[in-house]
């Protein structure tokens, strides 16, 4: 007897395969990650937390998520399909679950382009030095950048893969050398003076405050590491075998804790977490841009702009590998006959899904263009309502990996570990966390944008809009519902066959 654990009946897409290449696919997850942007929002936040533990807090918070990567690794190697979560759901668990872990991710992409529209449009004030720019300026940079990284994702993979490799080599070049910059001025005792003096307890988990610290702090970082994924979605168009393409999402994974590991680190023991000092991470003035907060400490009137550039090159790297995933899963989706068809079509020229890639990033700027008329405020907190998205989706891959494989998992302890048992420790704690994460966003005082009929905004941004994916799964089950009896996607999970057998079964 061996292991059957390939998925059959999937489709080929009309992707150019080895468009992409190993090390472009790997930069697309770093890109995704936005790490830039991410530690500027996030940093002060978690510091004001978690304190100087934040280092293992970020540690801790990434063991769920490199499950979720374990998953992505083996789910890539059985069906490198563009779809992944949708097309992973759909086999291992059901048509409907599938569906509405496609409907998550289509979500958060969008989610993420809004506030990463939102960041360029701050940044680039910040540029110019436009300190009260008129409401028609901001929409029109917003329509320029959407456009423009819409434009370049659509070119092609190949195209828009080197982009994204040279925008991410320039953004780690600039957190590097800012790191390098707060690690010489510690070693020469310009540190902030109400800084604690570095320490390895920094990194001891039982010194973390609290339960409370822990958690608050955990529930920022975990979402930070969100994208590592985007590049798998490219495992169609990736050189190399399956299974090398689902290693680049576990590769990307390790290299952004340690990039936060580091520069968290080295921003802790420069500036501090006194909230009475100026120049601290958890002063009330920093707390929302830690980046430019430290530039600006370290190299004076230039480092606004130096961080601004920065932050300005994270969020346009990030968009367009955000956008090159979520088209591929419309395109999945409609491949399988799960939304309509007209986004399965795909560009001769380019060998790319030009349909699904400009919807996506329409509705993007539709979406910022509403909320903006509304309240700026909104379109700050889609960067909180963002997470139970991401938790939703990484749940169905953790999920559909437990389902998929645990006929067969079993019969190697490392698989085992690696297939089932660790994969539905994950989804248990995506759920918990989804589930404290939503009850936090009830709350009207959770955000900046209040509340409608006493719940909080974030929480209808967040969660409503991912339950509103309920009613267009029934009204499309009953437009086409040959998708959801499971006809152009069937039900199946890895099984047993003789050794003698040389036929596969559907």
């Amino acid at each position: 007897m061996h292991e059957e654990t390939v998925m059959h009946g999937l489709k080929a897409k009309g992707l150019k395969k080895g468009s992409v290449s190993k090390s472009a696919a790997v930069t697309i997850g770093l890109a995704a990650t936005a790490p830039a942007y991410s530690l500027t929002g996030a940093l002060g936040y978690g510091a004001f937390e978690s304190g100087y533990q934040l280092p293992i807090v970020f540690i801790l918070s990434v063991i769920p998520m490199f499950f979720v990567a374990l998953s992505y690794k083996h789910l890539t190697t059985s069906a490198p399909d563009s779809g992944t979560v949708f097309t992973w759901g759909a086999k291992a668990i059901g048509p409907r679950f599938g569906w509405f872990g496609g409907w998550a991710l289509l979500l958060a992409s969008i989610l993420a382009g809004v506030t990463a529209t939102q960041i360029i449009v701050n940044a680039t004030t910040i540029i110019f030095n436009l300190e009260q720019a008129p409401v028609w300026l901001n929409l029109g940079i917003a329509t320029l950048y959407i456009f423009s990284t819409t434009y370049l994702t659509a070119l092609g993979a190949e195209e828009s893969s080197r982009t994204t490799m040279i925008l991410t080599v320039a953004q780690y070049g600039g957190l590097i050398a800012l790191a390098a910059i707060l690690f010489m001025r510690i070693l020469q005792g310009d540190a902030v003076s109400t800084a604690e003096t570095f320490s390895l307890e920094w990194f001891n988990p039982f010194a973390i405050s609290s339960f409370s610290a822990f958690l608050n702090g955990f529930l920022i970082a975990l979402f930070i590491f969100w994208g590592f994924d985007a590049s798998l979605a490219m495992s169609e168009e990736t050189e190399g075998d399956s299974e090398q393409a689902g290693q680049s999402g576990i590769i990307a994974m390790v290299i952004t804790v340690i990039t936060y590991v580091v520069f968290s680190t080295a921003a802790l023991a420069y500036a501090g977490i006194d909230v009475q000092n100026q120049s601290s991470l958890t002063f009330k003035d920093n707390i929302d841009s830690i980046i430019t907060a430290l530039a600006t400490d370290i190299i004076g009137s230039k480092g606004a702009l130096m961080a601004a550039l920065i932050i300005t090159i994270s969020a346009f790297s990030a968009t367009i590998s955000t956008i090159m995933p979520a088209a591929r899963v419309a395109l999945a989706m409609a491949t399988y006959q799960a939304i309509p068809r007209k986004f399965s079509s795909i560009n001769e020229v380019t060998q790319t899904p030009k349909f699904a890639t400009w919807t996506i990033g329409l509705m993007t700027l539709i979406i910022y263009i509403t909320l903006s008329l509304i309240s700026e405020s909104i379109v700050k907190d889609s960067i909180h309502s963002v997470s139970i998205a991401v938790c939703t989706y990484y749940t169905v891959a953790a999920l559909s990996c437990v389902v998929y494989f645990h006929r067969t998992a079993f019969n190697h302890w490392h698989t085992a570990l690696s297939q089932v048992i660790l994969p539905a420790i994950a989804a248990v704690t995506l759920i918990a966390v989804s589930i404290m994460q939503a009850w936090n966003m009830m709350d009207p005082d959770y955000g900046s944008s209040g509340s409608i009929a006493g719940v909080g905004a974030v929480f209808l941004i967040g969660v409503v809009t991912l339950l509103f994916g309920v009613p267009l799964m029934v009204l499309w089950n009953m437009r086409e519902p040959r998708f959801f009896r499971g006809e152009t996607l069937p039900v199946e999970r890895a099984h047993m066959v003789p050794n003698s057998d040389s036929t596969r079964k559907p």
